[in-house]
C-alpha cells in the first residue's frame, strides 16, 4: 500500500440514557462482516472513558470506494436502520486520508 491512499473513518454515536448495553451490540454485531468486507484494513469498536453512552467506529479501509461499498452492506443497512431509536443525537462520521503510517 502507498502511503496516502489508505482513509480513516472514524463514526462518533451516543447512546439514549438506557440504551448503552442495547447500542453496543448492535455494534458488535456489525463488527465481523465489517472486518470480513474486501478493502477492510481494521474496525475496532471503542467507548469513551469519560462518558459511557459514547461508542466510536474506527475503521480503516484500503480506498473512499472500499468504505462506500461497505455502507451499502445489508450489516451497516440494519445497523443504520436501528440508529433512531437508539442514539440521543445524529451519528457523527468524519473520513481522514492517512499522511504518515
Amino acid at each position: 500500500m502507498t502511503v496516502g491512499t489508505d482513509i480513516i473513518v472514524l463514526a462518533a454515536a451516543k447512546a439514549k440514557p438506557g440504551k448503552e448495553a442495547e447500542l453496543e451490540r448492535a455494534w458488535r454485531e456489525v463488527a465481523a462482516p465489517t472486518r470480513a468486507q474486501p478493502g477492510c484494513v481494521q474496525f475496532s469498536l471503542l467507548r469513551s472513558t469519560e462518558d459511557r453512552a459514547i461508542f466510536v467506529g474506527f475503521e480503516r479501509w484500503e480506498s473512499e470506494e472500499d468504505h462506500q461499498t461497505h455502507l451499502q452492506g445489508a450489516h451497516m443497512q440494519k445497523l443504520m436502520g436501528r440508529m433512531a431509536e437508539l442514539l440521543a443525537e445524529p451519528l457523527t462520521v468524519v473520513a481522514y486520508e492517512v499522511l504518515d503510517d
